[in-house]
């Protein structure tokens, strides 16, 4: 037969007092099983253990049995940490260095004129057939500046009578 609704809430309500007596057991550091310890079954409840602090979380309890691995964690953040802090200092130096390099590399620089010949050019060359003509161009361009750098070749030519000396271009 079904319990009643009365019953179903009695024994909500002890098993609510039963967890309120441990958590007040935790809190003030009774040990459990003490003259009014009275542990709740059921889900979410679980026996201590022995040699268990109750209340702490399994990492704290973790790091209570291993001390030493955790001083060596700590030893190591400590030898670790100033490496780390100067190396991100010298990226933000560097960081601040380049900004600063940019900044005075835009100030030297005309905007307008530079602007202006790249929009000539994103206009000019966007048609195939006028790229092939700008790049002959500047090819023909290219032969005539290195003509003008070479010296000029000199020609001399031996006659019985006299020497005579000609610049061939």
């Amino acid at each position: 037969m079904k319990p009643s609704l009365e019953d179903e809430r009695r024994a909500l309500l002890e098993q609510i007092e039963a967890s309120r007596a441990l958590y007040r057991r935790m809190l003030t550091g009774e040990q459990p099983g003490g003259p009014q310890a009275r542990m709740a079954t059921g889900p979410g409840h679980r026996p201590v253990a022995s040699g268990e602090t109750p209340g702490r979380s399994q990492p704290v309890q973790w790091m209570m049995e291993h001390p030493l691995w955790v001083a060596g964690g700590v030893a190591l953040l400590v030898l670790m940490a100033p490496r780390l802090l100067s190396a991100g200092k010298h990226a933000a130096q560097k960081r601040r260095a380049n900004k600063r390099r940019e900044r005075q590399w835009r100030e030297r620089e005309s905007p307008g004129t530079g602007r202006a010949l790249l929009t000539a050019a994103v206009l000019l060359l966007r048609d195939p057939a006028r790229l092939r003509m700008v790049s002959r161009i500047a090819s023909t361009a290219w032969q005539w500046l290195q003509q003008r750098r070479r010296p000029p070749k000199t020609v001399t030519t031996v006659t019985p009578t006299a020497r005579v000396t000609t610049r061939v271009h």
